[in-house]
C-alpha cells in the first residue's frame, strides 16, 4: 500500500540543489576567449615548451647499463662504457678499441623509438597518441596528466604523456672462448633471455625540466626563480609545495647552466633478445675478441611537452626544445630520506644535485642557502667558530654515502673535490640543527 507519500522512488529527494555542485572546473586552454562562465575558473595556455628527450634516453640508458652490470659479481668488467653517439646499428669493434680497451668489456649503444607501434603499451589510444593540435584544445584529456597546480594563483602545470621504447645494443667482450661460453651461460641463468620474456627494472627517472619554461613559470607566480643573493630556495620551495613530484635544483659549474629536475618513479618494461656468442676473433691465430651481443628491449614513460596555464596569460610563448647531439648517460642519484636518518635536532634542507665538466673540482653551493643561514655561516666565521655546528652537507653517489674525496670551503661557499667521478651525478645532502638555530637566534637577539 502507498500513502501520501507519492515520492518514495524518487531518488533525488532530500539531496538538495546540485546545479553548482555537479559543475566542473572550465579550462580554456586555447587563449581565445576571455568569458568568464559562472562558477568556472578559465585558464589559458600560456608557455609551451619541448623537453629535452636525450637527457631522459641517457637516463634510462645509464640504468639499464647499471642493470647489466649488477648481474655479474662485482669486478666482472675492467671497461664499462656507453657509447654516447646515437647509432642505428650494432656496435662493432675495431682494432682501435681492442687496443685501448682493458678487457673484459661492456658497451651499450641505445636506438630510440618515439613512435609506432612496436607493440609498446596503449599504443594508438589517446594516452600516447596526438589526436588534435596541443595548442588548441578545450578539454584535459588523460594525455596530459597534472604536474603542478597552485589552486591559490589559479597556475598549473600539464604534460604531453610519451611512452618512449628505447633499443639498447650490448655487446660484453671477452678474450678467450672459455670465458665467453661461461658467462653467456651465467647469463642466460641470470636473466630471461629467450622467448621475448618481460621484466621490471623499478627506478626513478630524472626529467630536465626546460629553463625558459622555468623562468615563464616564475613571472606569472611572482617568485624570482633567484634572490638577490642568488639563492633558489624560496622558489624551490614554491614548486615544491604545488608539484605531484619532487623537484631538485642543480648547482651550476662553470660550463654548466642553472637546472631544475622533477623525478618520479616508474617501472621499465625490459626484454633481452638476439642473444649470440658465436662470433670470435682472432690475430696471429689467437683468440682476441670473443663478445656476447643481445639487444635489450626499454619501455618507459616520460613527458615530452610540458604546458603552463594561467586565468589571464600575456603573449603565448612557444620555447624549442634544448639542442642536443649526444645522448650523456645520466647516472643520477635518487634519494629517499628513509635512507638517511639524522640525530635529534636535526632536518634535511635541501637535496640539490650536481654534475661535473671534465676538470673540475669545485663547485658553488651559495643558491641553496637561504639568506638567514648564509648570515649565521657568516657571523660563525668572524667570531671563529665553526659552520657545522648547525649545518652538515653530505654527498652521496649511486645511493652510497662518500665520506671523503670532498670538503667544505664556507668562507667561498664553496664544495671542493679531491676525487671526483665525471660520469656521476652526485646528489647533495644539506642538512641543518633547528634546536641549535633556535637557542642560537634566542641568544643573540635575546628572542
Amino acid at each position: 500500500m502507498i500513502h501520501e507519500n507519492q515520492n518514495i522512488n524518487n531518488f533525488n529527494e532530500g539531496k538538495g540543489v546540485t546545479e553548482i555542485r555537479n559543475k566542473r572546473l572550465g579550462y580554456q586552454f586555447n587563449g581565445l576567449s576571455k568569458a568568464e562562465v559562472e562558477y568556472q575558473l578559465p585558464l589559458s595556455l600560456a608557455c609551451q615548451s619541448g623537453t629535452d628527450m636525450l637527457h631522459t634516453i641517457g637516463n634510462v640508458t645509464a640504468v639499464a647499463l647499471q642493470f647489466i652490470v649488477d648481474q655479474f659479481p662485482s669486478g666482472t668488467f675492467n671497461t664499462v662504457m656507453p657509447a654516447t653517439k646515437l647509432a642505428h646499428r650494432q656496435l662493432r669493434h675495431t682494432p682501435k678499441q681492442i687496443l685501448t680497451q682493458p678487457y673484459p668489456m661492456c658497451i651499450v649503444n641505445p636506438r630510440v623509438s618515439l613512435s609506432g607501434n612496436d607493440g609498446r603499451m596503449a599504443s594508438g589510444s589517446f594516452a600516447t597518441t596526438v589526436w588534435s593540435t596541443t595548442s588548441n584544445r578545450f578539454q584535459n584529456r588523460s594525455e596530459m596528466p597534472l604536474l603542478l597546480y597552485d589552486k591559490q594563483k589559479g597556475i598549473e602545470w600539464r604534460g604531453k604523456h610519451n611512452r618512449v621504447v628505447l633499443y639498447l645494443d650490448f655487446v660484453l667482450s671477452f678474450q678467450s672462448m672459455s670465458e665467453q661460453i661461461k658467462w653467456a651461460s651465467y647469463l642466460m641463468n641470470k636473466i630471461p633471455t629467450t622467448h621475448g620474456s618481460f621484466f621490471d627494472i623499478d627506478t626513478a627517472l630524472e626529467l630536465a625540466i626546460p629553463d625558459g619554461f622555468i623562468y615563464e613559470t616564475a613571472k606569472y607566480v611572482g617568485i624570482p626563480v633567484k634572490s638577490d643573493n642568488g639563492n633558489v630556495c624560496k622558489f624551490i620551495d614554491y614548486l615544491n609545495m604545488n608539484s605531484v613530484f619532487p623537484i631538485t635544483y642543480r648547482f651550476s659549474s662553470g660550463r654548466h647552466k642553472d637546472a631544475f629536475y622533477t623525478y618520479y618513479t616508474t617501472s621499465i618494461l625490459s626484454s633481452i633478445t638476439d642473444l649470440q656468442y658465436q662470433n670470435v676473433s682472432k690475430v696471429n691465430k689467437v683468440e682476441s675478441d670473443c663478445p656476447i651481443t643481445f639487444t635489450m628491449r626499454c619501455e618507459f614513460n616520460t613527458i615530452g611537452m610540458f604546458d603552463l596555464s594561467v586565468p589571464h596569460p600575456g603573449e603565448f610563448i612557444k620555447l624549442e626544445p634544448p639542442p642536443n647531439s649526444i645522448a650523456i648517460p645520466i647516472f643520477s642519484d635518487c634519494f629517499n630520506e628513509k635512507d638517511f636518518p639524522l640525530e635529534y635536532g636535526w632536518k634535511i634542507l635541501s637535496k640539490p644535485i650536481c654534475k661535473l665538466d671534465w676538470g673540475e673540482t669545485k663547485i658553488s653551493i651559495k643558491e641553496a642557502l637561504p639568506d638567514e643561514i648564509d648570515a649565521m655561516i657568516t657571523y660563525h666565521l668572524e667570531h671563529h667558530h665553526d659552520p657545522e655546528l648547525f649545518i652538515s652537507i653530505k654527498l652521496r653517489e649511486n645511493k652510497l654515502l662518500i665520506n671523503d674525496g670532498y670538503y667544505v670551503d664556507w668562507k667561498t661557499r664553496e664544495l671542493i673535490f679531491t676525487n671526483t667521478n665525471y660520469a656521476s651525478t652526485y646528489r647533495l645532502i644539506i642538512s641543518i640543527n633547528h634546536l641549535y638555530i633556535s637557542s642560537f637566534m634566542n641568544e643573540v637577539y635575546n628572542k
